[in-house]
């Protein structure tokens, strides 16, 4: 299968915003790869601009019929790549949680930094990868 065929099938995505200062990418691949919901995994969902706050981007998701969910127990206590979270019970939970949404159909996972490589999302995706068994593809 070709990495563009990743549009048509189910799979967990994940995408940094980074100090992006508008939503147009972010809009562009909610809308490519049929995303039904946003994922926040930002222990505290707050950035430097008010446009990445959790509840602006509650906002938009919902104008898009996309659902938005903020797990903060997904969120990451170590400040770097590896993903270390405040509590593992709840983490655990969330997973199955956000586990049982991809089943159903594409979720993106929020977070900001943008690339996967230094984000913990790519930790938190891979393990929801291992319990649902779908793809991840990590965006822009």
């Amino acid at each position: 299968m070709m990495i563009k065929d990743l549009n048509r099938i189910k799979c967990i995505l994940t995408f940094g915003y980074g100090n992006r200062k508008d939503y147009a990418e972010f809009l562009e691949y909610l809308r490519n790869f049929n995303v039904e919901c946003v994922v926040d995994v930002r222990m505290v969902p707050r950035a430097w601009s008010r446009k990445w706050y959790g509840e602006q981007i509650k906002i938009l998701c919902e104008s898009n019929n996309i659902e938005y969910i903020s797990k903060t127990a997904l969120g990451n206590t170590s400040g770097k790549e590896n993903w270390i979270p405040l509590n593992q019970e709840e983490a655990d939970q969330a997973l199955h949680e956000i586990a049982q949404l991809a089943q159903k159909g594409n979720i993106l996972l929020l977070c900001a930094e943008m690339n996967p490589n230094r984000c913990h999302r790519k930790e938190v995706a891979h393990c929801l990868e291992s319990l649902v068994s779908l793809p991840v593809k990590h965006l822009g």
